[in-house]
């Protein structure tokens, strides 16, 4: 359905497209004769100044029209793909925890032969083993908000897999967050990712802390990580449009995107950056 949509999407923005070069390239061609109209005498001068004026009109506020709905249409299939990432997400989470659950009779057993067999130690290594296991999904379940869980928890997952030592601390529930799910989703996905590249670089073993809480009637989202320091004379322009640190990866677009999203909601974001340790800090109202 996902796919469907966006082939859609990008097959009604093409066409918006080509009806509104059409529309100039007619204009363009009334202007033409308009400013030749002295040699044309089979039409009334006072008529084709009212023909043209008409037309024109009309172009312009179609053409106005126009671009609109190529946003409206543009930011629909953009809220369509971050809520189909959601979505999987979920999902993967949600046949984590099935199987967890699935898992816990056999645990038990295995824990209960143990103990029969007088193997205290094994057993109490066993259920150590299982706890780390749940503690690594229930970490990121403590908010209200389904989507940002599945989001961590498919991030802690990543870092993992990546050796990236990742700490995370909520003490929240974000019962009162006004931005919309998809969208703070992509602002802690952005930072999230951008964070993990960082640490990638750095040829030490690095770290990323995850921390949401609410202080001062705002939930403060705060992403810190290791890896390389972003020189002070760049850290007024890396939430510019296009400004990347990346080289010959990544557009440049998301800490850009991430801050336009912030400020949507009368929130804000700040960065510091030392040799030890990069924090981007996202501040949104809870009331």
């Amino acid at each position: 359905m996902n796919k469907n949509f966006n082939i859609y999407a990008n097959k009604a923005i093409r066409i918006i497209v080509v009806i509104n070069l059409i529309q100039v390239i007619l204009v363009t061609g009334l202007i033409t004769v308009y400013l030749l109209r002295d040699n044309l005498s089979f039409l009334p001068i006072n008529s084709f100044d009212l023909l043209l004026i008409s037309l024109v009109s009309i172009s312009l506020i179609n053409n106005f029209l126009v671009l609109k709905d190529i946003r409206v249409v543009r930011d629909l299939s953009l809220q369509n793909n971050m809520k189909s990432i959601s979505l999987q997400n979920i999902s993967e989470l949600n046949n984590v925890l099935r199987a967890q659950r699935h898992d816990f009779l056999n645990h038990l057993q295995v824990v209960y032969s143990l103990i029969e067999l007088n193997e205290y130690t094994e057993a109490s290594n066993y259920i150590e083993t299982v706890y780390k296991d749940i503690i690594k999904v229930n970490r990121s379940l403590k908010t209200s908000n389904a989507a940002i869980n599945a989001l961590l928890q498919a991030k802690l997952v990543d870092c993992e897999n990546k050796d990236i030592l990742v700490e995370l601390h909520i003490d929240t529930r974000l019962e009162n967050l006004i931005v919309p799910d998809w969208e703070m989703c992509r602002v802690l996905g952005n930072l999230i990712d951008n964070a993990i590249d960082a640490v990638k670089e750095s040829k030490e073993k690095g770290f990323i802390n995850i921390e949401i809480v609410e202080i001062d009637s705002n939930y403060v989202f705060t992403i810190r990580n290791s890896g390389k320091s972003i020189p002070k004379e760049m850290l007024d322009s890396i939430f510019e449009p296009g400004y990347t640190t990346k080289r010959n990866r990544g557009e440049g677009m998301g800490l850009a995107i991430t801050k336009k999203i912030t400020q949507k909601y009368n929130g804000k974001i700040t960065v510091d950056s030392n040799q030890s340790v990069t924090t981007f800090s996202v501040y949104i109202p809870s009331e």
